[in-house]
């Protein structure tokens, strides 16, 4: 029996809410709320000329509004990227999903799309031992990368290359390396340990633009789905508890909210419906208190 069953066996239907939430999450990571992530604009060679933004679009993204976009520029060595913090110590052999979605608006020369390094290692010595790689233009049984388009990527079954075992090739799926490596865990370097890049492959990256969003992590069963967005330009107040939802409480400025729950506390307070918009100032004055407050494809790294 799952556990999500066993939770609502023990304890009901309002502990399968939880149970359920506890398997799947979305965080929306924009400037301002990063939620874990920082860009690192680095390079592999010469001076970079790369650069990361958070943008409307391409398109129609696969979660939201908006994407990651990685602009390598006239050097091909250059390596924008995005780093991710929070998954540092998490063993390989833990992770249960891994997916995410790329756009390439200008592939450069080799068919490249926006790219996952992990940082590892393997020996729980904290001294990244590896970079492991996962190209979108080695998925051949998942399909060629495709220009001007939204495309899902299976990074947990998909194929992998080493930059200790000087590749590509060899490619390998990760469960093939957690067993020959079983201690293998993520490892933060330089601002994350899970990134999303592009370049740093000298002139086959050439004024490469690609975008990246909805990248779900799972580890032992439970997801977390980021969904990339640009600045948000609302203010506030929210109106409604929906807006609140999906991390839409960070967006707004006047108020600003804690969290998710404050928002939707603010909305009951006053939609004009309930009890805590009949008890005048004394109630809003204590509103006020809540709330104020590489070497990739040929790659040098």
């Amino acid at each position: 029996m799952s556990r999500r069953a066993l939770a609502v066996l023990a304890a009901g239907a309002a502990a399968h809410v939880v149970a359920a939430a506890a398997f799947a999450a979305t965080v929306v990571v924009a400037p301002g709320h990063m939620d874990g992530w920082a860009v690192n604009n680095d390079t592999c060679g010469a001076a970079t000329t790369g650069s990361v933004d958070f943008v409307s679009g391409p398109a129609t993204p696969p979660a939201g509004t908006g994407s990651v976009q990685f602009t390598v520029g006239a050097n091909g060595d250059s390596y924008p990227t995005v780093r991710q913090s929070d998954y540092n110590g998490v063993k390989l052999a833990d992770l249960t999903s891994f997916e995410y979605w790329t756009y390439v608006s200008h592939s450069g020369s080799g068919a490249q799309a926006p790219y996952i390094d992990l940082y590892v290692d393997n020996n729980n010595d904290g001294t990244r031992d590896d970079i492991l790689t996962f190209e979108p233009v080695y998925q051949t049984s998942q399909g060629a990368v495709a220009p001007n388009t939204w495309q899902r990527w299976d990074a947990e079954h998909g194929l992998w290359w080493s930059d200790s075992m000087g590749g590509p090739p060899p490619l390998f799926t990760l469960s093939s390396y957690v067993a020959s490596h079983p201690d293998a865990k993520i490892l933060n370097v330089g601002g994350g340990g899970v990134i999303l890049a592009a370049g740093c492959g000298g002139a086959a990256w050439a004024n490469f633009v690609g975008n990246a969003d909805k990248l779900t992590i799972g580890v032992r069963g439970s997801d977390t789905t980021y969904d990339f967005e640009a600045a948000s330009t609302t203010s506030g107040p929210p109106t409604s508890k929906d807006q609140c939802k999906n991390g839409g409480w960070r967006s707004f400025t006047n108020p600003s909210f804690k969290n998710q729950g404050q928002c939707i506390a603010f909305v009951n307070h006053h939609n004009g419906k309930g009890d805590d918009d009949q008890h005048g100032d004394k109630n809003h004055q204590g509103d006020k208190k809540d709330h104020g407050g590489g070497k990739h494809h040929g790659r040098k790294r």
